[in-house]
């Protein structure tokens, strides 16, 4: 079963300023940060960090959680994508926990 590829949160920076006709140092200027920092972001190439993710809310009007959530998605598709858990055995007693926690709702 293929996973869905969540975007890198980027892409919307980049379709922002592809519809609004404004260049990315321009942006960057009014968003208080330097244009290199925005143009990583922008390319996938950085993630949005909680500060320019507060800076992109106050400057697009696009949430900071909706920022943030797109890039834990992005961060936890890769993780789930290179991350060998093969010689990882789920501990006992989780497994009990999780039944009182489901017996508990």
């Amino acid at each position: 079963m293929a996973m869905f590829n969540p975007p890198h949160p980027g892409g919307l920076i980049t379709e922002y300023i592809e519809d609004n006709n404004v260049g990315l140092r321009v942006l960057a200027k009014e968003l208080g940060v330097s244009a290199s920092a925005l143009s990583k972001v922008a390319s996938g190439k950085a993630s949005v960090s909680p500060e320019m993710a507060v800076r992109l809310e106050a400057g697009l009007g696009i949430a900071a959680r909706l920022w943030l959530s797109m890039q834990a998605a992005c961060d936890l598709h890769k993780a789930r994508e290179t991350t060998d858990v093969s010689g990882v055995n789920l501990h006992p007693g989780m497994n009990a926990a999780s039944e009182v926690n489901r017996a508990a709702k």
